[in-house]
């Protein structure tokens, strides 16, 4: 979603704070989507069996290529890295107490059940409105590019710098065919390009003041 933007990381950890106080379900839908950059569809698309093996949380989460936008290319696999592994461990004993935990069922269920008692996945707009409840509490301001992409971007722009700003290295983390697309989701921040700016200047930096040596 072009008009989304990375949070800053003052956002990020004013968010993080809300976050972790969300009911379960909540709580791991956020954290899964910020710590796996999967857009909202893929992360909805999530299986009990896509995080649970033999009854042990798996190392990493995979979304197969049906699932993915456009519906090709190869399963995009990611770390379940330590923070997502608490939001699920909880929302898995959770999610034990009320439903049996079979490989096919929907990972984010709605609070309601099909007519005939069955589990009912939750929507994209569940899922939109959850999110934009934890921006609201968490005192990030609305500026019209909040969306469900945001946390997608917040991620990319995290791995972008962790990969030493390397643009192939985010296509690749990013499931992209173009490094031309990956680098779209790189916006530029302010005070880097600021001080980019002022490293231009020929004037040199005064010498500090050498230190008399004191005589024994």
């Amino acid at each position: 979603m072009a008009g989304c933007r990375p949070l800053s990381p003052l956002e990020e950890r004013r968010l993080l704070r809300v976050v972790r106080r969300l009911p379960p379900r909540d709580r791991t839908l956020i954290t899964c989507q910020w710590l796996t950059g999967f857009r909202i569809a893929e992360v909805l698309s999530l299986r009990i069996g896509s995080v649970l093996r033999a009854g042990q949380l798996v190392p990493k989460i995979g979304v197969a290529p049906r699932n993915l936008k456009g519906g090709y290319g190869r399963t995009r696999w990611v770390p379940v890295l330590p923070e997502l592994t608490r939001a699920l461990t909880s929302y898995l004993g959770w999610l034990r107490r009320r439903w049996e935990l079979q490989d096919d069922l929907p990972l984010f269920l709605s609070r309601q059940s099909n007519p005939d008692g069955s589990a009912r996945a939750l929507t994209t707009e569940s899922a939109r409105l959850i999110l934009h409840e934890a921006f609201r509490r968490a005192g990030i301001v609305n500026d019209g590019r909040l969306g469900t992409h945001v946390l997608r971007k917040t991620w990319a722009r995290k791995t972008y710098i962790a990969g030493h700003r390397d643009l192939c290295l985010l296509r690749a983390a990013l499931n992209h065919s173009d490094v031309r697309v990956s680098q779209r989701y790189i916006e530029v921040d302010a005070e880097e390009l600021d001080l980019a700016m002022r490293a231009v200047d020929f004037t040199r930096r005064p010498r500090a003041p050498r230190q008399k040596e004191v005589a024994a």
